[in-house]
């Protein structure tokens, strides 16, 4: 940040470091920075929330989940920590013995402030639309029957819907010798449910189990009935007395549960050590690289890759020999587009470069263990003005390249890729060097060994020299 203070992920990425020190105050100041620079960003405001939650201000953070539903009513992540945050408020009111959430127990000051401040923030412009169905599911009571509870208290319910399970949650209790932890266990990966989630078959499953499951074959893995209009749909939605109960009677359990998922995800999340590679075709900093994801090993890369939050993962070239080439580049998920069938567009962009030191295998897809390229930058005076004169040199014959192309493969290229890059004033600014030598090594009808060789260059003036023989070639095509 010190050389880069205008990088948005880095600021995240500080903000997530604070919170894991516990300074929750810092992590604010970074998120709000970057809110005031992308305010219609949702994620932010749903990180933001989550400092908030975990720091005890629970009402605010409702807030943040609102508005981070408000620009992006499909953000699951927002949608359940509302309805899950509205649930303990109701429970509360009623006097239940509410299982403490991460963020600590719900006072009813906080309780009554949260419910208050959604309510004024349901009356926003830009939060009206979606705030109001959250609201009239989990807070309206004007269709509501009133009913009383055993300490005298008011409490509502919806016409029809029994009071049992709010009865047994407030008040019922279940000897501890009844309580047998496998029967809540997952019949896919044997261990206590995390996010456990039903499927419209009735069986319950790990989130993260099913979504794997799904990616093979859009089935039950238990009763195999057909899983499409639900894979299609991409709800995913916890079942919530179960969480409840597993909180309530297993928690010992559920906190070993959580340690494990933690550390795997902790795992996933490192950017140096088993990281994530596809191997499929050459790919470079700056220049976009759309996929088109099918294959249920990198489905599961990807969606580990947003779950983790890196939002990152490697791209080589095949190798006969070695699996994937010894070099490549880091691409960074900008969007993910879901199909029905489970596939994915995924729309991502090059970042850093980097050399492979070790090949690995995870669950199905190849991890490396890699270290990043940087241009070694030119200090000498006389070097660098010799260096600026080949780099001017150089961007005018790729320009002039460029124009004298037939103007199908002209207006294919700009569809592809976009406009070429202006010439960059100081030419050693980024550690990959000018971004124009990226995407001109992107269009041009190279051999991959080739441009896997530039790609590997650590000297700006090699690869400008590289650069040069290849448009020199083409240019003897184009003028005969």
């Amino acid at each position: 940040l010190s050389s880069d203070s205008s990088d948005l992920m880095l600021r995240i990425y500080r903000a997530e470091s604070y919170v894991g020190l516990q300074e929750y105050k810092t992590a604010i100041e970074d998120l709000n920075f970057v809110i005031s620079k992308m305010p219609n960003w949702p994620e932010v405001y749903f990180r933001k929330g989550k400092v908030l939650q975990d720091s005890g201000f629970v009402g605010d953070a409702l807030q943040l989940f609102l508005q981070c539903l408000a620009l992006d009513e499909d953000f699951l992540p927002a949608k359940l920590e509302v309805e899950r945050v509205i649930l303990f408020m109701k429970l509360d009111y009623c006097g239940s013995e509410v299982p403490e959430p991460v963020s600590g127990s719900l006072n009813r000051a906080q309780s009554a402030h949260a419910l208050n401040s959604t309510k004024d923030l349901a009356k926003e412009d830009g939060l009206k639309r979606v705030s109001s169905e959250l609201l009239k599911r989990k807070l309206s009571f004007s269709e509501q029957d009133t009913v009383v509870c055993e300490d005298g208290r008011n409490k509502h319910k919806k016409q029809g819907e029994s009071t049992k399970r709010d009865m047994t949650l407030a008040f019922g209790t279940v000897p501890e010798d009844l309580i047998d932890a496998s029967d809540f266990e997952c019949s896919l990966c044997m261990r206590l449910f995390f996010e456990p989630v039903t499927t419209p078959c009735g069986h319950t499953f790990c989130k993260g189990c099913l979504e794997r499951c799904l990616d093979h074959a859009p089935q039950c893995p238990l009763c195999k009935e057909s899983l499409k209009e639900y894979l299609a749909s991409r709800k995913y939605s916890i079942t919530e007395l179960l969480e409840e109960l597993i909180m309530k009677y297993l928690s010992d359990e559920l906190y070993e549960r959580k340690r494990i998922h933690a550390e795997e995800t902790a795992e996933h999340s490192n950017l140096t050590k088993n990281v994530p590679m596809f191997v499929c075709t050459m790919a470079y900093p700056t220049v976009p690289c759309p996929l088109h994801v099918f294959e249920p090993r990198y489905r599961l890369m990807i969606r580990r890759s947003m779950e983790t939050g890196t939002k990152q993962f490697g791209m080589c070239i095949s190798d006969s020999q070695n699996g994937f080439a010894d070099y490549g580049c880091m691409l960074q998920i900008r969007n993910v587009h879901f199909l029905p069938d489970g596939r994915s567009v995924v729309d991502t962009v090059g970042g850093k470069r980097f050399r492979v030191l070790r090949r690995g295998m995870k669950d199905g897809y190849c991890t490396a263990d890699i270290e990043y390229l940087e241009d070694v930058k030119v200090a000498d005076e006389e070097e660098l003005k010799k260096l600026r004169e080949l780099h001017n040199f150089v961007y005018n014959q790729a320009c002039s390249w460029f124009q004298n192309l037939r103007n199908k493969f002209r207006t294919q290229i700009l569809q592809h890729f976009g406009p070429m890059p202006d010439r960059e004033e100081n030419i050693q600014a980024m550690p990959n060097g000018p971004a124009w030598c990226w995407w001109l090594l992107a269009v041009l009808p190279v051999d991959p060994r080739y441009q896997l060789s530039v790609l590997s260059m650590m000297s700006l003036k090699d690869r400008l020299i590289k650069i040069q023989h290849i448009l020199t070639y083409f240019s003897r095509d184009q003028s005969k």
